[in-house]
């Protein structure tokens, strides 16, 4: 027990390290980008330039009081989770397995090479793509229905709800534990699709402790951002509404720098494990 706490101290501090080695940044720096985009665009969708095209994509996420100012603010938040889990499959996918071969690299004390991990990356992208819908659509699913069974017991009742989200948040993080080593099975042990699936699993209940730790950890600090957003009514009435904006692009940093440090103990793990 001492030395897998010994461990996930060690991994931590190697990705403390790490933060400062521009060349591990490219993938998470590019996803950024495409959050901070997004968020750009929802927050300036009356310009010329978007209005024609993207408020109808806009409204038909949300709905009709996403065209009148300031609600068009309150719903940012929202309307970025949502429009987000299309980028994420389409890009994400993609670039968490470029940074997965680039952490491995960087564990490795090998030369960190973006460009030769990305090419590596798309040549998996249509499994990729399969995983993150085998993985995350009964996720989303399951997640899209439960908090209306608890809408009763949460209305008017603050620390119910704060309970609530971080129960979900809790299930969520649990769940997505399970498949968290199929990708690093098939990119980096070139494990055929369905034994990545068999061996995550093997490996999720043989490393249970460590594996929540790593999943779960990095992930705490979001908390306070993802609940304050969900009351974006009460900012917008007390508060300056571009508060709300600047919030969405601290929970946009915050979320890349999460996925930095639970994929890079993940793969700092998965090494380990993989040797044995």
């Amino acid at each position: 027990m001492l030395d897998r706490v010994n461990f996930i101290i060690a991994t931590y501090g190697r990705l403390i390290v790490g933060i400062f080695n521009f060349r591990l940044w490219p993938p998470f720096f590019l996803f950024f980008l495409v959050m901070l985009l997004q968020i750009v665009m929802l927050n300036n969708m009356f310009s010329p330039l978007l209005s024609g095209w993207f408020i109808p994509i806009v409204q038909w996420i949300g709905d009709a009081s996403v065209t009148h100012y300031p609600q068009h603010i309150a719903y940012i938040p929202s309307v970025f989770e949502k429009m987000n889990l299309l980028f994420s499959w389409l890009i994400d996918s993609l670039l968490s397995a470029t940074a997965i071969l680039m952490l491995a690299s960087y564990f490795s004390r090998e030369k960190i090479q973006f460009v030769k991990s990305l090419k590596t990356a798309v040549g998996h992208y249509p499994r990729l793509l399969l995983i993150w819908l085998i993985v995350f659509v009964p996720i989303l699913l399951l997640f899209w229905t439960l908090p209306g069974l608890f809408e009763g017991f949460v209305e008017g009742a603050p620390r119910r709800k704060i309970a609530l989200m971080v129960g979900m948040q809790g299930l969520q993080t649990l769940l997505t534990a399970l498949f968290v080593y199929v990708v690093p099975f098939m990119v980096l042990s070139k494990t055929s699709l369905g034994k990545s699936f068999t061996r995550s699993f093997s490996l999720f209940f043989r490393s249970f402790f460590t594996t929540v730790i790593f999943a779960a950890l990095p992930q705490i600090p979001l908390l306070f951002l993802v609940y304050a957003l969900q009351n974006t009514g009460s900012i917008v009435n007390k508060f300056n509404p571009e508060i709300i904006v600047w919030m969405t692009i601290g929970l946009a940093a915050a979320l890349t720098l999460a996925n930095y440090f639970t994929t890079g103990a993940i793969v700092r793990f998965f090494r380990e494990a993989a040797e044995d």
